[in-house]
């Protein structure tokens, strides 16, 4: 019997535990989002402005899941491609487990190299270096981090930004102003083509996560890419960079319509590839592990 009621007492300690994290969690999530109201003032009015839905747009900025992400605009800002570590994807491991995915999705892949005359091991290679095979997703909300950067073009919303987060970092005032003029710009379109891509598959977007620039889904496509080159792969009648039927394909598209043909030189293939990602750290894996699956 004392043994019994240990359990039992082990076992609502337990359950406690987690609804007192769980409360504590939701506590901290409504914090961030009335914190971030001042930051999303501007920017709300601008997309009402172009024609969005102005209940749509209050009631997507009112949710407690969205917020300023101050952290991972941070580390974008801070972000050097030099640093990051290519030469895993190349690595015997990484092949093998290309190698299993080619295995896996043979028939889409087959299919999709023949409609669009793209190389099976360049769509895989991609897909390994974007997102490691489908197997990393995680990251901040689309939403929040697009909408972090949009609203740098509001001046005050800049200061604010740079007095509570980067003044202390290893930046130059003048760095910051001329990244947040140039990307806001940018994420502001993007944005934009996010929030009529998730209305369009009537997608919550509360529930996207994706990278620090706001790329999402296998291929790690940009909002503004899905709406002009994404494809239904496995014509289910909705479009979703999370199934990877869709991103084979749109990968496909994507490099087909840039340029990418049977029998494509290497030269061509660089300048196609370099389209995706504007890095050459990057298109040198790719074209590496497309090698190396072939061999």
């Amino acid at each position: 019997m004392l043994s019994i009621n240990k359990q039992r007492l082990r076992y609502w300690l337990h359950v406690g535990t987690l609804l007192a994290m769980a409360a504590l969690l939701s506590i901290q999530t409504s914090a961030l989002a009335i914190n971030s109201e001042p930051y999303f003032k501007t920017l709300q009015k601008r997309l009402i402005q172009d024609g969005f839905d102005k209940g749509r747009i209050k009631e997507l900025y009112g949710k407690p899941q969205v917020y300023f992400e101050k952290t991972s605009v941070s580390r974008f800002i801070m972000h050097r491609e030099a640093t990051l570590n290519y030469d895993q994807f190349s690595s015997p491991a990484s092949i093998r487990k290309a190698r299993q995915y080619m295995q896996k999705h043979q028939s889409i892949l087959a299919s999709t190299t023949q409609s669009y005359g793209v190389d099976k091991e360049i769509i895989t290679a991609i897909i390994l270096v974007e997102s490691q095979l489908g197997n990393f997703l995680g990251g901040p909300l689309t939403v929040n981090m697009l909408s972090t950067m949009a609203s740098l073009y509001d001046s005050n919303v800049r200061a604010m930004f740079w007095n509570e987060t980067l003044k202390s970092q290893k930046l130059s005032m003048k760095r910051y102003e001329k990244w947040a003029r140039k990307k806001s710009n940018w994420a502001y379109s993007e944005l934009k083509a996010f929030l009529k891509y998730t209305a369009k598959e009537n997608i919550d977007p509360v529930t996207v996560y994706g990278s620090y620039a706001g790329a999402l889904g296998i291929a790690q496509f940009m909002p503004s890419s899905i709406l002009a080159y994404a494809k239904d792969g496995d014509n289910d009648g909705q479009i979703d960079l999370f199934n990877h039927a869709d991103a084979i394909t749109s990968i496909a598209s994507y490099l087909k319509h840039f340029g990418w043909h049977t029998g494509i030189d290497k030269k061509g293939a660089k300048k196609v590839i370099y389209r995706y990602n504007n890095s050459d750290y990057y298109v040198d894996a790719v074209l590496k592990v497309s090698a190396l699956l072939k061999g």
